[in-house]
């Protein structure tokens, strides 16, 4: 028997360069050699950002580039303590506003909900994974920050902190939503009856019981959540401001901030290759890079320990009571804290709005309700915890409605014929979008001959072939780290690997190979699921009449797994539709009044479109609503069509 659970029989052996290697093993040197390109491609990220790198800190100093406090690189000046803390306010900002409307909406779709509601629902919060960050960036720019900008008292200008955070936060949803709304549903239901066979309402059993258990699950959601917030590039672009200072005072969220994503995506094009400033806008992302990666490593690592502790197989770790007494003065710790967190919140919220004396005392009102909560009967408690809940996730739909219906109300008006198949005309203004549209589909056919080709063999290396080797183990993890890296980061690289190193220059190729690399972690991950989803028995049947085992793959395997495999190549053509921080820098431009020519040549599209038209025409209000429709449309469809082709095959196979 094979390690995957079958035999495999045995072949007329090769001859090759002299020497004998079989059928199987041929392929499988072979597929090892395509799935390695994830790691290769990780080194070459490193390796060109690294590079680089050094000659800004040659030049500069680690010391003065993360200490010094004024970035201006045009006088010389490049204190990064600005742009770093930016980064880091803005994302605290987001998991402040995500984590409670995520880990409420999780909680009631896995608890409350009722059984036929909860996937609807769970698809739902997931549309808004599929909305191009570029699309949030533009409704942040035309309606959250008018909207901070006409209520906030004392506001001067809507492009703040807040308003970015607001942007991430939203963005930022569907992963907490999904990942803990998987940890939770994972918590054995022997835990949910045990607590309920002692008396304690649901409510007590979701509070005490269910969340506790899954508290691993729900770190690692918000640790990703953080990984998403901190390389978001477009939508902080377009509504922080982008002043490279510090906050004065730093709890004042109308102030405009800069982060390291939108330095790089504004600063990038525009600077001298191989100057002091370009090599230090590769050092920005060589931090943003490694932070992200530290991220992401937390998340898997968080995620292992909450696997291990629900397995069955696995026996639980004795504790000491030393161990267990630190662990509850560490819970009392933790819930001291989590008051000072709340209070904190909702004094530097009513500081916006109200006098220091009103907010002062919407604090000291927050407090009393706080402690007076302890004070309720459990009935009452879940009552009102239920009803919380509810509306949470009454909110997290209006946020959907609302960001989706006034695109399509605004925009519906300006498609016509002529929008769709005539040139740009005054620099956007007038005329329809065309090329774009035609660039997007160059973009995307490009980018799926390359990633679908290169992740469908990877993936099928992994899901049968690939022992647990530390090789095969440096490849997955290869693979995570690609799927967590930021897409400004992939852009950089392409500018670079391609449009530099290799001399593509600015053109569609260059465009495709980033974007491919981009997308190709989601195609192997969903081939490797939709292989390892086969039944054994198909592969057993193929082998027991004969057939080797990359026949059985390709005439049995493949086949049976083709709806996974179609999944992952969708929902990456939807990914490469809507990116635009990656092609911004290697293959796109704003303006064309004829189509290019070759691979050679750039191309519009219609995520650099829309930003173009929303940064730089802000007149040309009908043809930025209709653009960000028409890419909105586009992209949901992609996603749609993907989801529906899952759930018709899973239904109809029934595995």
């Amino acid at each position: 028997m094979s390690d995957k659970g079958y035999d495999e029989p045995r072949l007329k052996p090769l001859r090759i360069l002299g020497r004998t290697v079989h059928h199987d093993d041929a392929v499988k040197y072979a597929l090892l050699a395509v799935a390695s390109v994830a790691s290769v491609i990780v080194l070459a990220i490193i390796g060109f950002i690294l590079a680089n790198s050094i000659p800004a800190i040659e030049a500069i100093g680690l010391r003065e580039f993360f200490t010094g406090d004024i970035w201006r690189p045009t006088r010389g000046h490049f204190g990064a303590s600005t742009v770093i803390t930016g980064t880091l306010l803005v994302t605290l900002g987001a998991i402040v506003f995500a984590l409670p409307l995520g880990l409420g909406a999780a909680i009631f779709i896995s608890e409350l909900a009722p059984k036929k509601y909860r996937e609807p629902l769970k698809l739902l919060s997931e549309i808004f994974s599929g909305i191009p960050s570029v699309v949030y960036g533009f409704f942040g720019l035309v309606v959250v920050v008018p909207f901070l900008l006409n209520n906030v008292p004392g506001a001067t200008q809507g492009q703040s902190w807040l308003a970015g955070s607001i942007l991430l936060g939203i963005m930022a949803l569907p992963t907490i939503i999904s990942v803990s709304e998987d940890a939770i549903s994972s918590v054995p239901r022997s835990y949910r009856e045990a607590s309920l066979a002692m008396g304690a309402t649901r409510w007590q059993t979701t509070s005490r019981v269910v969340v506790p258990a899954a508290i691993s699950g729900i770190s690692a959601a918000t640790i990703l959540g953080i990984g998403r917030a901190i390389g978001e590039t477009m939508a902080v672009m377009m509504v922080t401001g982008n002043a490279p200072i510090f906050p004065e005072p730093l709890s004042n969220l109308m102030s405009p901030i800069r982060t390291i994503t939108a330095t790089l995506a504004i600063e990038m094009n525009e600077v001298p290759v191989g100057s002091t400033h370009f090599h230090a806008l590769f050092l920005l992302a060589l931090i943003l890079f490694l932070v992200v990666l530290l991220v992401n490593s937390l998340s898997r690592l968080v995620m292992r320990r909450m696997k291990e502790k629900f397995n069955p197989t696995k026996q639980p770790k004795k504790r000491s009571v030393r161990y267990l007494d630190a662990m509850a003065i560490l819970a009392k710790v933790f819930t001291g804290v989590r008051y000072v967190v709340i209070l904190g919140i909702v004094w530097i919220i009513a500081d916006l709005w109200f006098s220091p004396s009103a907010a002062i005392a919407i604090t000291a009102a927050a407090l009393a309700l706080m402690l007076s909560s302890r004070f309720l009967s459990a009935n009452n408690m879940q009552r009102l915890a239920h009803s919380g809940l509810t509306l949470v996730m009454a909110v997290v739909l209006a946020l959907l409605v609302i960001i989706v219906g006034d695109i399509v109300i605004k925009g519906i008006p300006a498609l016509s014929v002529e929008f769709i198949t005539d040139y740009p005309a005054r620099g956007g203004r007038d005329g329809g979008i065309y090329p774009a549209i035609v660039g997007t589909l160059k973009l995307v056919f490009g980018t799926v001959l390359i990633a679908v080709p290169l992740g469908v063999i990877s993936g099928i290396y992994l899901a049968d072939y690939a022992k647990d080797t530390r090789y095969t183990r440096i490849i997955r993890a290869s693979i995570d780290n690609l799927a967590g890296t930021p897409s400004v980061v992939f852009g950089l690289f392409g500018l670079a690997a391609f449009v530099i190193y290799f001399d593509f220059g600015f053109s569609l190729l260059a465009g495709w190979l980033t974007l491919a690399f981009l997308v190709m972690p989601v195609i192997i991950r969903t081939t490797e699921e939709a292989v390892k989803r086969v039944p054994s028995e198909l592969k057993e049947a193929s082998l027991a009449l004969g057939a080797s085992k990359w026949e059985t793959i390709t005439k049995v395997v493949l086949p049976a797994a083709f709806p996974g495999v179609i999944t992952g190549s969708i929902i990456s053509i939807g990914r490469a539709a809507g990116e635009t921080a990656p092609i911004m820098f290697t293959a796109v431009v704003a303006y064309q009044t004829r189509m290019g020519g070759g691979i050679t040549d750039p191309v519009m599209a219609l995520p650099y479109h829309l930003y173009y038209l929303a940064t730089n025409i802000p007149d040309a209000y009908d043809q930025q609503y209709g653009t960000a429709l028409v890419l909105l449309l586009l992209v949901l469809a992609i996603y749609a069509s993907a989801t529906v082709l899952r759930h018709h095959y899973n239904k109809k196979l029934n595995w």
